[in-house]
């Protein structure tokens, strides 16, 4: 489409009109419109009824992320780390199933995403004990993470078709059915004695009761945040190590940064909790990699509602009318992600493509001979930039350092061939894999 309609194009999809446009120069124009011309809400409205049948009254989503912006960063974002830390130790360490100095089989897709969801889960919505080293509350916590996860990835396999409201009749019945299991595993009043709550956690809750919701509507509303915050970052992980375990080279470059900044595998326990924000931070190569991937993986669509008839006016002068009732999308996976315009071999994976000589962050990227402002958008941008971000990231980097720091890890099969991406996922996000990877992995010789 792009090749025969150039960067902006209108397309007729399920009975509406929707404008794409595909020129990063001109991202700004739409992430900045006034919300009284291009509107996300009615949108996201939309979604959370299809999806998780949440009907929120006066529901705006930029107030709500501007409410708990703080409650995952600064000093919060320190406490989220620490706790991460102790849930990942606890799934991938202190599990007996885990540890064995024999080789154990695994698909990497679901290692990576049970990992990160059941640590993400407990670390946002709370323990079973107050203490992160009890042995007993350790096992509670396996055993009920474990339990979310079974049920959310059931639910996950359907998600795309609701959203996009093609769900058989039998497979209506079966995600009505998980849902409803989820939310008894996720009521509030089953949340209320956990401990360790976040502070995410207390404040979501609370802004719920200040809009008037009740607790029925609230415990929905815990489901569309554990998939809002929990859903992405396992498949990054999948798919960062996928690569790392393809290429020798850059594996061997993240793994010569790790033990330039965490030092010896022999750390304690309280050690590998006590890392520092200023160490996760002085990750060049890891960054590097984790932005590759980001670029090469995520793919979310931008949308805005068109709320009126209006003339968009992109920087090089060109105006195009919009009508009333249309969708505006931006799709940055197409580009800049995947622009050759902009990226050398954009569909191969380069760890150092980020970087500079002298091994700081590379950010100076070049289209139709201007600079980008966006050459990368797999947090979004704009009002609605992911604000879960450096929690996010602390957290994949302390789940692949934990799995390469103390396990052996390889492809069963070397020569894997990297997996297809599962189409239904384009927009929502990380995509995923088609078919899962096989992996060998065992905890290393201390």
């Amino acid at each position: 489409m792009r090749k025969k309609h150039g960067d902006i194009f209108t397309i007729q999809a399920a009975g509406k009109f929707v404008t794409i446009l595909l020129d990063p120069h001109s991202y700004d124009v739409v992430l900045w419109e006034p919300r009284s011309k291009l509107d996300f809400n009615q949108y996201a409205r939309l979604l959370m009824d299809r999806m998780f049948d949440v009907k929120l009254p006066d529901y705006d989503p930029n107030e709500e992320k501007t409410m708990l912006r703080m409650t995952l960063q600064n000093q919060n974002l320190s406490s989220l780390t620490k706790a991460m830390s102790f849930n990942l130790w606890n799934i991938l360490l202190s599990d007996p199933s885990r540890t064995s100095l024999h080789w154990k089989e695994d698909g990497l897709f679901h290692l990576c995403y049970s990992t990160m969801l059941r640590a993400g889960y407990l670390t946002l919505y709370g323990n079973e004990g107050k203490d992160y080293e009890d042995v007993s509350g350790q096992a509670k916590d396996r055993a009920n993470s474990l339990e979310i996860y079974n049920e959310f990835y059931k639910l996950d396999q359907l998600l795309m078709k609701a959203a996009r409201s093609i769900l058989s009749a039998g497979e209506k019945k079966t995600f009505d059915s998980i849902k409803r299991d989820l939310w008894k595993l996720l009521s509030v009043k089953r949340l209320d004695c956990r401990a360790n709550r976040s502070v995410w956690l207390d404040s979501y809750k609370q802004h719920l009761v200040d809009l008037g919701v009740d607790e029925e509507m609230q415990t929905k509303a815990m489901l569309l945040q554990l998939w809002s915050t929990q859903s992405n970052a396992g498949p990054a992980v999948f798919w960062l190590l996928f690569f790392l375990l393809k290429h020798p080279s850059a594996m061997a470059a993240v793994e010569g940064e790790m033990q330039t900044i965490f030092g010896s595998r022999k750390q304690t326990i309280g050690q590998v909790h006590g890392i520092s924000q200023e160490k996760l931070d002085n990750t060049p190569i890891f960054n590097s990699v984790l932005n590759e991937t980001l670029r090469l993986t995520a793919a979310p669509f931008i949308s805005r509602e068109v709320l009126q008839d209006m003339l968009l006016t992109l920087p090089d002068c060109r105006e195009y009318h919009l009508r009333k009732g249309d969708r505006l999308c931006l799709f940055p996976y197409v580009s800049p992600q995947m622009d050759p315009e902009i990226y050398e071999e954009p569909e191969k994976f380069k760890y150092n493509r980020f970087l500079n000589a002298d091994c700081t962050e590379k950010t100076d990227f070049y289209k139709g001979g201007r600079k980008l402002k966006y050459y990368t958008m797999p947090w979004g941008a704009g009002i609605n930039v992911c604000i879960g971000k450096f929690h996010a990231v602390n957290s994949i980097k302390l789940c692949v350092f934990l799995l390469l720091r103390y396990f052996d890890l390889e492809l069963k099969h070397p020569d894997t061939k990297i997996p297809g991406f599962d189409k239904e996922r384009y927009g929502f996000g990380m995509l995923q894999p088609e078919t899962d990877v096989v992996v060998r992995y065992k905890l290393k010789d201390q």
